[in-house]
C-alpha cells in the first residue's frame, strides 16, 4: 500500500504512528508537539486508535519533563497483540534472526551457520523458508505479519531481488517473492548497510536530520545513506554499493572480481588476507575471517607489531579517502563510522584523520561531522523489522469501515 492512496485523516493517522514508532511511548502533548497538531487533533486521532486496540494507554509513574508538575501524564504505546514480524540477515554462511512483537519489543533471536555459499537459487529459498519456519515455531512467534531480510551486496528493493551477493552463490536471486511464496508472508528486503544505517538513526534523533552517511566496515564495506531520517535509494531503489567504488588502479583484488575497490583494502577480509603475507598466520577455514580472528589481529597491533600497525595504518587511510569522497561529493551533514571494524578505530584513527585533512576541502570538511557508533550485528535485523513495522503501520492508518 503506497501511503498517496490514503486519505488526509489517514495520512495524519500514519503520521502519528510513525513518530510513535520512531520516538517510542508519548503522552498526547509530546505527540502534538512532534507533529505541529492542535490537542484536539490528537485526541480524536489518538481515540480512535485505542478504540481499535492498535495503542495502549498507561499511567506514567512521573510527571514528564518540562511539564507542570501534577497528575502523572498517560503515555500511549503500540500493542503487543497485534502480531509479530521477523528480522533475518545473511551472512557469509551464517544467518541471524529476530522476533519481535507489534510493539517492537525484542522477544527472541537465533544465531544459524549454515553454507549458503554452495547453494543453488530453489535450495537457498527452501532453507531459509525452512529455517524462519521452524525459529517461528520454536519460539511462539504470535500471528506473524511481515518477514524483513537484510543481505550483502546490490539489493533491488522496488522488484525485491538480489542481483549480486558476495556472500550467495547465485545472481538475479527474486528473494522477496520467492521467499513469499514459500512462507505466505510479504517479504521485505534491504542491503544490510542500509537497514544497520536506518537502526542507528532511530537511536539518534540528530541523524534524522539534514543528510547522514553510514559507512559500514566489517565483512565489507557498505553505505547507508539517508535524508531526513529515510533511505536514499537509486532509480533501481537498491542502496549504494559505496565499497566498491576503485580508488586504486590495479589495486588488490575484491570479491566483486574487480581490483583496487575500497572494500579490497579496508573489509575484515583483505586485512586478514594480508596479514597471513606478513606473518603466515592460519588461513580462516571459510573467506571471511571469524571476530576471534579479527580480534587476536588487532591485539597483536596493539601489542607493537610493527608490520601489523603499518596494515592499519595504510586502511585507516583509505577510510579517509573515502570519507573524503564522500564529504566532496554528497556534501553530508553527518558521517558514521559503523559496524564491526570499528573494533580497530584507535588503530585506524591517526591515519584516517590525516588522510581526511590532505585529501578534503577545507570549506566542505567543516560541514560534516564524523563519529563512530559501537554497533553489533544485531543492527542489521532491528533495521529491517523496523521497516517491516513501518510498513504495516500503513495498514494500521487505514481508517476502518464502520
Amino acid at each position: 500500500m503506497s501511503i498517496t492512496s490514503l486519505s488526509p485523516r489517514e495520512i495524519a493517522r500514519r503520521r502519528l504512528l510513525d513518530t510513535l514508532r520512531r520516538e517510542g511511548p508519548l503522552a498526547r502533548v509530546e505527540i502534538g508537539q512532534h507533529l505541529g497538531m492542535s490537542p484536539a487533533s490528537v485526541s480524536e486521532l489518538t481515540a480512535s486508535l485505542l478504540d481499535e486496540g492498535v495503542l495502549v494507554a498507561e499511567e506514567g509513574g512521573d510527571t514528564l519533563p518540562g511539564l507542570i508538575r501534577g497528575r502523572p501524564k498517560v503515555r500511549l504505546f503500540f500493542a503487543e497483540t497485534l502480531g509479530s514480524v521477523i528480522g533475518v540477515w545473511t551472512g557469509f554462511n551464517r544467518i541471524e534472526l529476530r522476533l519481535v512483537d507489534s510493539a517492537g519489543r525484542n522477544r527472541s533471536s537465533r544465531h544459524i551457520e549454515y553454507p549458503l555459499r554452495n547453494l543453488e537459487a530453489d535450495a537457498l529459498l527452501d532453507v531459509l523458508a525452512e529455517t524462519i519456519t521452524t525459529f517461528a515455531r520454536d519460539t511462539g512467534a504470535p500471528d506473524v505479519k511481515a518477514i524483513g531480510l537484510a543481505c550483502q551486496g546490490y539489493v533491488d528493493t522496488r522488484d525485491g531481488i538480489v542481483a549480486w551477493s558476495p556472500v550467495l552463490g547465485t545472481r538475479d536471486l527474486p528473494l522477496a517473492s520467492g521467499l513469499g511464496e514459500r512462507l505466505g508472508k510479504p517479504v521485505l528486503i534491504e542491503n544490510d548497510a542500509s537497514a544497520m544505517a536506518f537502526a542507528i538513526a532511530q537511536h539518534d534523533p540528530a541523524l534524522r536530520v539534514g543528510r547522514t552517511a553510514c559507512l559500514m566496515i566489517g565483512d565489507g564495506v557498505g553505505l547507508g545513506f539517508l535524508l531526513q531520517g529515510e533511505l536514499y535509494r537509486g532509480a533501481r531503489s537498491g542502496g549504494s554499493e559505496f565499497g566498491h567504488v576503485r580508488l586504486r588502479r590495479g589495486g588488490p583484488q575484491c570479491r566483486c572480481g574487480g581490483r583496487g575497490c575500497i572494500e579490497a583494502f579496508l573489509a575484515d577480509y583483505a586485512l586478514h588476507r594480508d596479514a597471513q603475507l606478513i606473518d603466515h598466520r592460519p588461513a580462516p577455514t571459510i573467506l571471511i575471517p571469524s571476530e576471534e580472528a579479527m580480534g587476536a589481529l588487532v591485539t597483536q597491533a596493539r601489542g607493537g607489531d610493527a608490520a601489523l600497525l603499518q596494515l592499519f595504518r595504510e586502511a585507516g587511510e583509505v577510510l579517509g579517502d573515502a570519507a573524503s569522497i564522500l564529504i566532496q561529493t554528497l556534501e553530508p551533514d553527518h558521517i558514521v563510522l559503523c559496524g564491526p571494524g570499528t573494533r580497530a578505530m584507535d588503530l585506524l584513527r591517526p591515519s584516517f584523520e590525516a588522510a581526511l585533512e590532505v585529501q578534503t576541502i577545507p570549506a566542505l570538511r567543516s560541514l560534516t561531522t564524523i563519529q563512530v557508533v559501537e554497533s553489533s550485528m544485531d543492527l542489521l535485523t532491528e533495521g529491517v523489522v523496523m521497516q517491516a513495522l513501518r510498513e504495516l503501520d500503513l495498514d494500521l492508518a487505514r481508517l476502518k469501515a464502520a
